[in-house]
């Protein structure tokens, strides 16, 4: 993979999300790296920068907000009525956000990287610079399958995606690499992180081995490497167990670490991801939980405590159908605040049975045993697995508990137009059930061959970038 040199322009992210003190990242607006960086220390401070750019809000927003997990709610003054109407254009500021903040993360990563290697640690030293540049690369590759995940035009390895970017911000121009030049990108990257990375890392807020592996498993689904899948969750699954009824509870109202992998770390100050949805001084929501989504939910799930709740941050109990997996009276000490689950065992153990049922030579019954075992965690039973006859079948079933595992975590949008070649499915917001009302909700369904599936490349990329081609289906 050549290495890229790289214009990022003008951004001062959209109101909802932070905003950064630069208004360009140009090599001439920033302090240069000799002068910031001098001590393993000052890599230290750098290095939780970096992990500051981190912004998985972006991707839950976008995917909640746009897909059939939601509908206008009782308090809605107008607030993303648009964006819930599926407006989506090269200039729409809820898509370009996972752009810029994809970027800014490489950006500010490979800054981190250069800086180091102008530094030589002490003996004492060599251990936490060695970490930095794992978690430099670790933090590169997560952000390059982000932006595969919402921008690439296909999930074939000659079709169009997003520049790879390993090199600090230049003024080269990059066209769109393909998608496989942008995995084997990452694929690098992870390589180069486990060289780095410690085993003795624990800190699941931190860069870990196991990290890496649910990077390279998520990756290995996508480009349908189903033997890399199916071989790297399982392995995480035999080490991190499914949460019982309680942990699971716990996993979102008192940070329970029984399944999780990965979490970013949110404390008092940080973006309130409840925010995205509702008022976070009473709870009153401007975008609920679609009421189909909340009538999939079988009786007796745990999840149906967790996915939504009625009751708003007074603990008054009222209509609404709010989002609650960020829930009020979180551990943080702030309401509708807490750690963002990045990865967790659950999605290794959907990887697995997706894995197992799309492979050469299908292995249905495993599959189905995957997706049973998490049913039978959620609602402290044991049930029949289902009969999967055929790849399709498999899918439709294994995105179903896709949705209802995941909800709010930031897969839905993906996870619908990576399969939707195989389960024909699109987007349907339910007129019967009252999440498709045409007074403010004009379309029901999003076909899934709309090109709204794939995101277009942001205007203001388009317009300082000569080289890079916008997405089939946007002006």
């Amino acid at each position: 993979m050549k290495k890229i040199k790289y214009i990022i322009t003008t951004f001062c992210l959209f109101a909802l999300f932070a905003c950064n003190d630069a208004t360009e990242i140009l090599p001439e607006d920033n302090i240069s790296e000799e002068n910031a960086f001098a001590t393993v220390d000052d890599l230290v401070v750098g290095m939780n920068g970096v992990f500051s750019n981190y912004f998985p809000e972006a991707n839950i927003r976008f995917s909640s907000i746009f897909t059939d997990d939601t509908k206008i709610g009782e308090d809605s003054g107008n607030q993303e009525d648009n964006f819930h109407n599926w407006t989506l254009t090269s200039s729409t500021g809820n898509a370009n956000s996972i752009w810029i903040n994809s970027y800014f993360l490489i950006n500010s990563a490979n800054r981190l990287i250069q800086a180091a290697s102008t530094i030589a640690p002490s003996a004492d030293e060599v251990d936490t610079y060695n970490n930095i540049l794992g978690e430099c690369y670790a933090l590169r590759a997560l952000a390059h399958l982000d932006l595969l995940s919402f921008y690439s035009t296909d999930f074939e390895a000659n079709t169009p995606a997003v520049p790879y970017i390993d090199y600090v911000v230049l003024l080269d121009q990059p066209a769109r690499n393909t998608f496989g030049e942008v995995a084997e990108g990452i694929k690098n990257d992870l390589i180069t992180a486990d060289g780095f990375i410690d085993e003795s890392i624990v800190d699941k807020t931190r860069i870990t081995k196991d990290f890496l592996k649910a990077v390279r498993a998520r990756l290995a689904l996508y480009e349908g490497d189903y033997a890399t899948a199916e071989t790297l969750s399982g392995q995480l699954i035999a080490d991190y167990p499914l949460a019982n009824q309680q942990q699971y509870l716990d996993m979102y109202n008192a940070d329970d670490e029984t399944e999780v992998i990965f979490k970013a770390a949110r404390v008092q100050g940080d973006f309130i991801t409840g925010g995205i949805w509702m008022f976070t001084n009473n709870g009153g929501s401007f975008i609920e939980v679609s009421n189909e989504l909340v009538s999939i939910i079988p009786a007796g799930d745990v999840r149906d405590s967790v996915i939504w709740t009625n009751v708003d941050a007074t603990g008054t109990v009222d209509t609404q159908e709010r989002v609650n997996k960020y829930p009020a009276g979180s551990t943080s000490g702030v309401n509708y605040l807490n750690d963002i689950k990045v990865f967790r065992s659950s999605e290794m153990v959907l990887i697995n049975a997706e894995a197992k049922a799309r492979k050469a030579g299908p292995d249905f019954a495993g599959a189905a045993m995957m997706v049973q075992s998490i049913r039978d965690a959620r609602t402290g039973s044991t049930g029949t697995p289902p009969n999967y006859t055929s790849v399709s079948v498999a899918m439709e079933d294994i995105l179903f508990e896709r949705r209802l595992e995941l909800a709010f975590e930031g897969h839905r949008y993906v996870d619908l137009r990576r399969t939707r070649s195989i389960t024909n499915l699109g987007i349907e917001r339910s007129s019967d059930l009252g999440d498709c009302e045409s007074n403010v909700t004009p379309e029901c369904t999003l076909s899934p061959i709309d090109p709204r599936f794939t995101l277009p490349i942001p205007n203001t990329e388009l317009d300082g970038n000569a080289n890079i081609s916008q997405t089939q289906g946007y002006n």
